[in-house]
This record gives structure tokens, C-alpha cells and sequence, in this order.
């Protein structure tokens, strides 16, 4: 008698035992469950990481930096944009040449944008100028462009694949009156899929502190027409 009463109080136990194990397995597994429809519904924001930066040297206020959303084209080509402004004495050719280069892979690089607000090439453009031309791109070939602030956009963008310089020429170029000296820049773009623009003219003068190299102009052609530029 004793042995049957301790043999039902062993399986009443287990019983207890299997159903809180149950119960804990159905806990578990609603809140992962509830964790992940909730990121379904709720995904969290994409956080953009800052990798290099190019800031001040010697009265140079650059304020360039590299992202972990850039392309793998353009951390390469930003790299030799940074190893040419740490270089002592700074060549000036070869600064507006890079730096040229560097804007047109930034700004036809759409696939990395997170939405039409996102510009490319922005800070490379001249500081007195950049709000005017991110209204321009924006409102041009960021149009159409998906937000993609929770990494779900599915559509087909540019993503620059190469950037190959036909010239660097120095110019003059008229800023309000005054006629100041700078380069032009003509490229060919190719792209890894979907193709945008496969030709740039980008002119590239110093800003007001007589140092730092920034874009004033772009036409999508290796044959532009600028009626400020006199050479």
C-alpha cells in the first residue's frame, strides 16, 4: 500500500514536472515569438556607422567622412582621397582629381542611400552652395528613390563600379563677379547593374579659405557647356 502511494505521489510529480517544463517552453517560445513579430512590425532603424573621417590639417577643414554603408568602391577610392590630403606638401592636382572622382562615385552610388535625402557627393560640394544642390538631386535623380530607414527596400538602384579620369585641366570659373581659378575634371562612370549618367564634367574651385577644393558644377557630359567658365 505504502509502495503504490509513493509510486502515485512519483508520477504526480513528474506530471507537475512535465507540465511547468511545458509551460516554461511556451513562455519561452511566445516571447521569442512575440519578439519577433514585433520586429516584423516594428523593425528598428538602420544606425549608420562612421568608419574614417578626414577633418582639419594645417587650416584645412575637410570634414570628410566614410560610412559602413558606403560601397566597397568607394571606400577604396576615399582611402587614396585621404592618403593624398595627408601627404606633405598637399598636390593640388591631385586632390581635385581624387576628390572629383570621389563625388561622382558618392552621388550616382544610389543602391547605399537610405532615402532621397541621403545625398551623395554632398560634402565635397562647395559650402555656400551644397543646400541649393541637394534640392537639385533630390528633386532629380533621388526622385523616384524607396526609403530604406529599416533595410526593406526592394528596388533596383546604381551603384558606381568604376570612375575612369579622361582629363584634369585647370579653368577659371566666374563665382558671382569675380573669375577664380580651379580645375576641370571629364570621367567616365560604369556601373555594377542598373546605369545612370556614364559621363561627367565636374569643375572644382577653392573654397573661401583659399585651401580646401570643393565642386561648383556637374554636367553629364565629356563636352560641357559652361557659361561661367573661361579658360
Amino acid at each position: 500500500m505504502a509502495r503504490e502511494v509513493v509510486t502515485r505521489q512519483k508520477k504526480r510529480k513528474g506530471k507537475i514536472i512535465l507540465i511547468l517544463f511545458i509551460l516554461i517552453l511556451l513562455g519561452v517560445g511566445g516571447f521569442f515569438g512575440y519578439k519577433f513579430i514585433d520586429k516584423k512590425l516594428h523593425p528598428a532603424a538602420t544606425e549608420v556607422k562612421v568608419l574614417d573621417t578626414v577633418e582639419t590639417k594645417e587650416g584645412y577643414d575637410y570634414k570628410y567622412s566614410l560610412t559602413d554603408l558606403d560601397s566597397k568602391y568607394f571606400k577604396e577610392e576615399f582611402g587614396k582621397l585621404k592618403e593624398i590630403l595627408m601627404a606633405e606638401p598637399v598636390d593640388e592636382e591631385a586632390y581635385a582629381t581624387q576628390l572629383s572622382k570621389c563625388f561622382v562615385i558618392d552621388l550616382y552610388t544610389l543602391s547605399t542611400k537610405m532615402n532621397k535625402y541621403d545625398i551623395g557627393g554632398q560634402e565635397f560640394f562647395y559650402s555656400d552652395k551644397q543646400e541649393d544642390f541637394g534640392k537639385a538631386v533630390m528633386n532629380s535623380i533621388y526622385d523616384n528613390m524607396i526609403d530604406n530607414t529599416y533595410g526593406d527596400r526592394k528596388q533596383d538602384l546604381p551603384e558606381v563600379k568604376e570612375v575612369t579620369v579622361n582629363s584634369t585641366e585647370k579653368t577659371k570659373y566666374l563665382m558671382g563677379t569675380t573669375k577664380v581659378d580651379g580645375y576641370l575634371v571629364k570621367m567616365n562612370i560604369s556601373y555594377v547593374g542598373v546605369k545612370a549618367d556614364t559621363a561627367a564634367s565636374v569643375v572644382v574651385v577653392k573654397e573661401k579659405d583659399g585651401k580646401k577644393i570643393s565642386v561648383v558644377d556637374i554636367q553629364n557630359t565629356l563636352n560641357p557647356k559652361y557659361d561661367a567658365v573661361n579658360k
